[in-house]
């Protein structure tokens, strides 16, 4: 086997075992009153490997080069980036999946964001005055 296939498969070999599924979807965190959440972050991943036999430098006393009996020797690099980014975090709770987003870049992200549970408060509110109105008039009538 060339030396470049054995650093190809080297370097694969480490990059499956960095990024895996967990890496992406993280595993599960679980708090009080049955609440999960699942972290989700973006991986980012650049990779760069190549070799070349080269050769030498020495020369016999008769001023021609001088290779070895193993030929040229080898030269050769792997290189690899990974960048991690956290982006989500799945909240579920009571049946209900809430997604919380780890970068809000401006005041519109965080508006729509906020719109699901401001929603909620309304009908909350909406609910409690009509209960209050309903005791309201059966108390009247009595």
């Amino acid at each position: 086997m060339h030396p470049v296939e054995t650093i190809l498969q080297t370097t694969m070999r480490e990059l499956k075992n960095i990024v895996d599924v967990n890496t992406i979807v993280g595993n599960p965190i679980y708090g009080e009153g049955g609440a999960v959440v699942v972290p989700v972050s973006k991986v980012c991943l650049g990779f760069f490997a190549g070799g070349g036999d080269f050769p030498t430098q020495a020369v016999t006393k008769k001023g021609q080069p001088d290779f070895d009996a193993n030929g040229y020797p080898f030269l050769g690099a792997s290189v690899v980036g990974v960048s991690i980014q956290p982006k989500a975090f799945l909240h579920m709770q009571g049946g209900q999946v809430t997604i919380m987003h780890a970068d809000c870049d401006n005041t519109l992200d965080r508006l729509v964001q906020m719109i699901p549970a401001a929603m909620n408060e309304i009908r909350d509110a909406i609910t409690g005055v009509r209960a209050q109105k309903c005791e309201e008039q059966g108390e009247s009538e009595s």
